[in-house]
């Protein structure tokens, strides 16, 4: 594993191995987003590659025409803006990436307005944890786990899904006398245990 570490974002002082850029970078340039995007592809590897190798200060608009768009002289920047257009493509395709196949990446490989030099930095924990909880929220409803609670004949009209900190789903019944809710054997049957962050309480009716 390589020693080399970059300095992902100055505020935060956080460090990144050129190797887990480089596994990102190789993540998104294999992504269906952007495998079909050559040049900005080109882009994305000249920038991130040019920085790891310690030249990011070269990242110049006249160099990246030059370099990636194979401009040759005479070759003026203030009125050929290729690179300007394809920089605000990139940024755009990177946000398209991150909200889609990327969201649960590590690392996050971005752009500051105005600037060619990528900036690298990890997801922390909080909104990794977010991310999954999203995630696993979108996979109980879509895989028929409420339908299949509603349809145990032990459960009552009313259904309480509790989603807990602990990371489990349970259907519960409120049995009658009973001061709340007491899980169900029958709701035990259908429920999936899935790993979130939050504390989500619903009910649901049987019509």
């Amino acid at each position: 594993m390589s020693e080399n570490l970059v300095i992902s974002d100055s505020r935060s002082g956080q460090t990144i191995s050129e190797e887990a850029v480089r596994e990102e970078l190789s993540r998104i340039l294999e992504s269906s987003i952007f495998v079909q995007s050559d040049r900005l592809g080109r882009f994305l590897r000249y920038t991130v590659e040019t920085t790891l190798a310690g030249d990011a200060e070269t990242l110049k608009e006249y160099l990246i025409g030059t370099e990636v768009y194979e401009r040759r002289p005479p070759y003026h920047p203030s009125v050929d803006s290729i690179v300007r257009s394809e920089a605000r493509r990139l940024r755009s395709k990177l946000k398209e990436y991150y909200e889609s196949v990327g969201r649960n990446d590590s690392v996050f490989i971005y752009y500051r307005p105005g600037s060619y030099v990528p900036a690298f930095r990890r997801r922390d924990n909080q909104e990794g944890g977010a991310l999954a909880t999203d995630r696993a929220l979108r996979e109980l409803l879509t895989d028929g786990l409420f339908a299949k609670a509603l349809e145990v004949p032990s459960v009552s009209r009313e259904v309480n899904l509790q989603i807990v900190f602990e990371g489990t789903v349970r259907v519960l019944q409120r049995r009658a006398g009973s001061p709340g809710p007491t899980e169900s054997r029958s709701g035990r049957s259908v429920a999936k245990r899935i790993q979130l962050r939050k504390v989500v309480g619903m009910s649901l009716a049987k019509s």
